[in-house]
């Protein structure tokens, strides 16, 4: 792009690695590719070379890996750490991501929707990306600097800027001329500014009885059969399901050996042998200990400091070393149920009648050691190969295991009930025929060896596997009638001359809440806070009382005693800020119904069940 030259400059190495690290981070551009016309037809494509498809355009799995990698990557640098929970959480992200790009892209090319070189440069001096905003060369005291952002394009050398002049022509401003269509519309009402001004700065003073679901006798709430049947047909469409399987399973929990726990008891002895010795207690605890808790960063720590802690609030063993112990005395190893502890005494006081005590401690875990995980492995494999070669059922009488089962998995499970969170196990279930026998699986706390025991088609669930949730919506329905009934009776009452406090007098469970003055962003004690109830108070007058009220534990009549003053100029120095904030809600709103009815137009193919 010849004419981008007077808006080129030399960037600094760091600021071409963020934007190369940027342009890797971008999903649509290198993941496009064309779906066979028959799979498209039918719904699917190879898994070989797609992870999935949006209306006939191909992600492909080497892609969406490197995606995944570079998400991860980032991650592990901003000091997380990437087990596989998280993991499956930034493949949800990034395919949500993806999704939302093609579909944002391809709208975008059925507008026609174009960018010049003019509002390339335009964009890039007036309206950079959020990315180059945060790098900290452009910033002053954490914010986004206009001017040196400004020094930096406006030295012109180089071509370094031309990645980042092709995703503003190409990504950006496609984008955002998008949104500005999507957007055309979209304004803050004076009454809506005024509104939310009033939430965030003028006091509500109010008192109120709340009538709670638990005054409801719900043991007397016997729901028939015919009632939940009844129920159950009504809401057939909820209860609609895709195929399910199920699994017959092995597993070896990687549980500590005995002489994992002496190992550690040794080392314990000698820790305390040091402190004995005189090295000091807290940096140990910093470099030993492994109560998370006592890590305030990647490099420094509490030195184990406790605070002051009374009897009941540690284990036992803890507590009777701790409470044993003289000041500055320092004990142990004490073995718990968290592993061997060295604790030090520093104070001891009586609050009363109770005693607390002042300690740190050294807490090291008892974890399977790499020779016990070993073994437990080996175990587990020999099973596979048994099961595989032999069948599953005896290579159990074999090896004289105890068969657990996990019924009714969906394909986009990554919980297993007994194992937790496995999503291999998922994977292995819907890639498999009945009787296949999986190889060595794991997850933090087990390895396990899994058989396909059955596959149910997709259906609707029984009446036996929804009566739970059935029974309760209804009980909850049944609660809130009989609780909103009984507040009417109760603004009866007051609407015929009682007062609160005879309420409460009458009425023993009813919750009383006392004078209480907030702001209608925050909660008001006891009843909490709702939509309903703020947009309620938003047009009341002191005085008023109202009722009855929904709230998220039954039913309030409230009385407003009290609203403090509009503050007018106050509302002169944040209105505008309010009327943006309301406006970008209202266009993520707008955005997100949007892309939900892209979604649900388009034809998208996942894949990822086969990958993952």
């Amino acid at each position: 792009m010849a004419l981008m030259t007077s808006i080129r400059t030399r960037m600094h190495v760091v600021l071409w690695g963020l934007l190369i690290v940027f342009l890797l981070s971008m999903t649509v551009g290198g993941l496009v590719g064309g779906a066979n016309i028959l799979d498209q037809l039918f719904g699917r494509i190879d898994p070989s070379t797609g992870i999935g498809a949006v209306n006939g355009e191909i992600i492909s799995p080497e892609s969406f890996t490197r995606l995944v990698g570079n998400r991860a990557d980032q991650a592990r640098a901003d000091g997380q750490t990437i087990d596989a929970r998280t993991l499956d959480q930034i493949r949800k992200q990034v395919w949500d991501n993806i999704i939302r790009d093609y579909l944002v892209a391809q709208t975008v090319k059925d507008l026609k929707i174009e960018a010049t070189d003019d509002e390339v440069i335009y964009h890039l001096k007036n309206n950079p990306p959020t990315f180059l905003k945060s790098y900290p060369q452009f910033q002053t005291l954490g914010e986004f600097d206009p001017v040196k952002y400004d020094l930096a394009i406006s030295s012109p050398e180089g071509n370094e800027w031309a990645p980042l002049e092709q995703f503003m022509k190409n990504t950006f401003i496609p984008d955002y001329k998008l949104r500005q269509i999507l957007f055309s519309s979209i304004s803050a009402t004076n009454q809506e500014v005024i509104d939310e001004f009033t939430k965030r700065n003028i006091q509500y003073t109010i008192e109120a009885v709340h009538v709670t679901n638990t005054m409801v006798d719900s043991d007397s709430l016997k729901l028939s059969e015919e009632e939940l049947l009844a129920e159950y047909n009504i809401r057939l469409d909820e209860f609609e399901k895709g195929e399910t399987r199920s699994l017959r399973y092995i597993s070896w929990k990687k549980d500590p050996a005995e002489n994992d726990s002496i190992s550690i008891r040794q080392e314990a002895i000698e820790l305390k042998a040091k402190i004995d010795a005189g090295e000091d207690f807290a940096e140990l605890a910093n470099i030993y200990s492994d109560d998370p808790s006592n890590q305030v960063s990647p490099d420094s720590g509490k030195g184990g400091d406790l605070g002051f802690f009374g009897k009941g609030q540690m284990v036992p063993a803890f507590e009777e070393a701790a409470f044993s112990a003289n000041p500055n005395e320092v004990v142990g190893p004490i073995l718990s149920a968290f592993g061997y502890h060295i604790i030090k005494v520093f104070e001891k006081k009586k609050e009363g009648a109770d005693e607390q005590v002042h300690a740190a401690h050294i807490l090291l875990k008892i974890d399977a050691s790499p020779a016990t995980l070993d073994e437990l492995r080996r175990k587990a494999i020999l099973f596979s190969y048994d099961a595989q070669d032999y069948g599953f059922d005896a290579a159990v009488d074999t090896h004289q295991v105890e068969i657990k089962s996990a019924e009714n998995l969906a394909a986009d499970a990554n919980y297993v009930s007994g194992l937790g969170f496995i999503r291999s196990a998922i994977r292995f279930s819907f890639n498999n025929k009945i009787g296949s026998v999986s190889d060595l699986l794991e997850n933090d706390t087990y390895y396990i060896v899994a058989s396909l025991d059955s596959i149910a088609p997709p259906g609707v669930k029984s009446l036996d596997e929804v009566k739970t949730r059935i029974t309760r919506d209804l009980t909850n329905g049944i609660n809130r009638e009989k609780t909103e009934d009984l507040t009417q009776t109760l603004m009866d009452k007051i609407n015929s001359g009682m007062t609160m406090d005879d309420l409460v007098d009458q009425y023993k469970n009813l919750e009383r809440v006392k004078s209480d003055s907030k702001t209608l962003s925050r909660s008001f004690e006891s009843i909490g806070k709702s939509n309903f109830i703020v947009g309620t108070l938003l047009s009341a007058s002191p005085g008023d009382i109202i009722g009855p009220l929904q709230t998220s534990r039954g039913h309030a009549i409230i009385h407003v005693t009290e609203i403090a003053e509009f503050d007018t100029n106050q509302f002169e120095i944040q209105k505008d800020g309010i009327r943006s904030t309301l406006v970008n809600q209202k266009q993520n709103r707008t955005f997100n119904e949007w892309l939900e009815h892209q979604k649900s137009e388009a034809e998208i193919i996942d894949n990822r069940n086969f990958h993952f």
